[in-house]
């Protein structure tokens, strides 16, 4: 599916991904829908014959042929209606989640900020889900139910007018309680999805936090906001079931009121011998099909302004402005320096990166120190296409990047964080993700270098054990370790390293610190320190304070020249001799 910047998405642009199975769908079930009238009028001519002088058995037997003719058909025509409506439900929702699934991938990160993981895996499962009950049901029911009473009131009036009008005599009456149901309503639909969304998130965030939760003792009505947002729920289906319960006992007495005056006014004309009995008969039959399909128009005008407030959130995902790219033409294949030219990117109002200007030599060790919020962790994302930086430019390879095919550029890229991600499979599963055709003696070749294949061969499957969600059955150092290795399995000529040894004990430090200066030889790497003593002898270390460079040099030139290098080697040599006896010692 192409996203439309200026047309908003609709389902009628929804139809468009699977219009001959719901166009046939559609079609089947009003053709449905009118032959369930038919079957009362070849009642109401059985009873026309019945009253002559000399009834006809062939005749009757005829009808009663006819109308056993008339019900498979109609079935056969509501299951092919089933049948299609479902097919084309099914490929307007695998084509709706592809092309959201696609375009997550193509925003930069920037759009995910305020945006859990709770309310966005709403919008991609749950309401493209939402799409499939319109389209397989709701939308075939709507058809049914419009077809039905302008059949049944075309039979009517050609019968007998004044008592067809007196059938629907109700029905301005019933759309004016309709819209007083309704009114509002989309405003309503608003409120309860954002109530939905909320919960959602809250109940993700309450299962991540429960090892937290469990520490103290808490439960699932002292999680706050958890608690309050089913409250709000709550008192919101209290409130509305108050509000509309008046206006829709009206409109369901209303649409069952048609029968109440065709019935005395019809017997009152047949005792008058004004009516055919047969007639009164059909009209007995055929008045309640008038209106009381409105009450399955109903449900689905309801559904449809929760549906209106689901299609926005999709549309707010089809629609975000991806990440720019370019042709694949003229790309540099070596002396891939990153070089960065008065770069500055904004979050909100407070600008993170301001006027960043250095250059990482192709095949050096260049090192980013600054304190906490200087700006270090934004400058690799930047570097990666994560966010999208609003001045300067960052060439790699004398290219700017976005100039490069995103494809392109990010296989030229390694990175190594210090929050591992690895994905629910084996060992073997989330090594190769690096480079799919990696061969089993490039995988074991990659972790003996990671220093990862000693424990790797001791767990219970060796390389094909399952190592849970998020490499729950691992430690630490281990997941680290295994993501040097994917990182060195891919072979990638640029390195980014937010330094992986910051939250590592001191026996899987060694480990580690091993893997990476193997992982680093021969590269490009732009690696951000938080233990300056990991990077003295870096080719170029860059020192950020509040989003600025305000130091670049080796470790002794920047000892020399850069007082906010100094105050961080300081802190740092502080940090390394810090002991819990000397504090102690120091309090008592």
């Amino acid at each position: 599916m192409t996203p439309d910047p200026v047309t908003p998405l609709s389902l009628t642009r929804l139809l468009g991904l699977a219009p001959g199975p719901v166009a046939v769908s559609i079609v089947c079930a009003m053709l449905a829908a009118g032959l369930s009238i038919l079957p009362l009028w070849l009642i109401y001519r059985m009873v026309v014959e019945l009253e002559g002088v000399s009834p006809s058995m062939t005749f009757i037997w005829q009808q009663i042929a006819l109308i056993a003719l008339v019900l498979m058909l109609r079935w056969a025509l509501m299951a092919v209606s089933h049948v299609q409506a479902h097919k084309g439900a099914f490929r307007i929702q695998h084509r709706l989640k592809l092309a959201m699934v696609r375009r997550l991938g193509e925003v930069p990160l920037s759009f995910f900020s305020g945006r859990g993981s709770g309310p966005l895996r709403r919008v991609v499962n749950d309401d493209a889900n939402s799409m499939e009950g319109f389209f397989a049901h709701m939308l075939p029911d709507i058809a049914a139910s419009a077809t039905v009473p302008v059949l049944a009131a075309a039979l009517l009036m050609a019968v007998d007018w004044p008592l067809g009008l007196a059938a629907v005599a109700p029905l301005p009456l019933a759309l004016l309680g309709q819209w007083w149901f309704m009114r509002g309503s989309g405003e309503r639909m608003r409120q309860w999805s954002e109530l939905q969304q909320r919960i959602a998130g809250q109940v993700s965030e309450y299962i991540r936090g429960i090892h937290l939760i469990k520490t103290y003792g808490l439960s699932a009505r002292s999680f706050g906001e958890l608690a309050r947002a089913i409250r709000g729920a709550v008192d919101w289906v209290s409130g509305f079931a108050r509000q509309s319960s008046g206006a829709w006992v009206v409109f369901v007495a209303l649409l069952g009121s048609g029968l109440v005056i065709v019935a005395p006014w019809g017997a009152w004309r047949a005792l008058n011998q004004d009516l055919e009995l047969s007639t009164l008969v059909l009209f007995l039959l055929v008045a309640p099909t008038v209106l009381s399909p409105l009450l399955r128009l109903t449900f689905a005008v309801g559904e449809q302004a929760q549906r209106q407030e689901a299609l926005k959130r999709i549309g707010d995902i089809l629609e975000a402005p991806p990440l720019q790219q370019a042709h694949a033409d003229g790309l540099p294949a070596t002396d891939l320096a990153i070089e960065f030219r008065n770069v500055s990117q904004r979050y909100h109002d407070n600008w993170v990166l301001d006027g960043v200007s250095f250059t990482a030599s192709a095949g050096q060790l260049t090192a980013i120190v600054g304190a906490s919020g200087a700006g270090k962790s934004t400058l690799l994302s930047v570097v990666g296409r994560l966010y999208e930086y609003q001045r300067g430019e960052i060439l790699v390879g004398g290219r700017e990047i976005r100039e490069w095919p995103l494809d392109e550029l990010l296989q030229r890229f390694g990175v190594v964080l210090q929050e591992v991600f690895l994905f629910y499979g084996s060992v073997r599963d989330n090594l190769r993700m690096a480079r799919p055709s990696a061969s089993d003696e490039d995988i074991e070749q990659a972790a003996r270098a990671a220093r990862a294949h000693d424990f790797i061969a001791g767990l219970p499957e060796g390389y094909d054990t399952d190592i849970g969600e998020r490499g729950a059955r691992l430690s630490g150092g281990e997941r680290q370790r295994i993501s040097i290795a994917r990182a060195l399995l891919k072979d990638a000529p640029i390195l980014l390293l937010d330094e992986a040894t910051a939250s590592i004990d001191a026996d899987n430090e060694v480990y580690i610190q091993q893997a990476l200066n193997r992982l680093c030889r021969n590269r490009t790497v732009l690696m951000i320190a938080h233990r300056l003593a990991t990077i003295r002898h870096a080719d170029r270390i860059v020192v950020m304070d509040e989003g600025r460079v305000v130091g670049c040099g080796r470790h002794e030139q920047l000892l020399a020249t850069c007082e906010a290098y100094r105050r961080l080697w300081a802190a740092d040599q502080q940090a390394r001799q810090w002991t819990l006896g000397s504090t102690t010692g120091a309090e008592a």
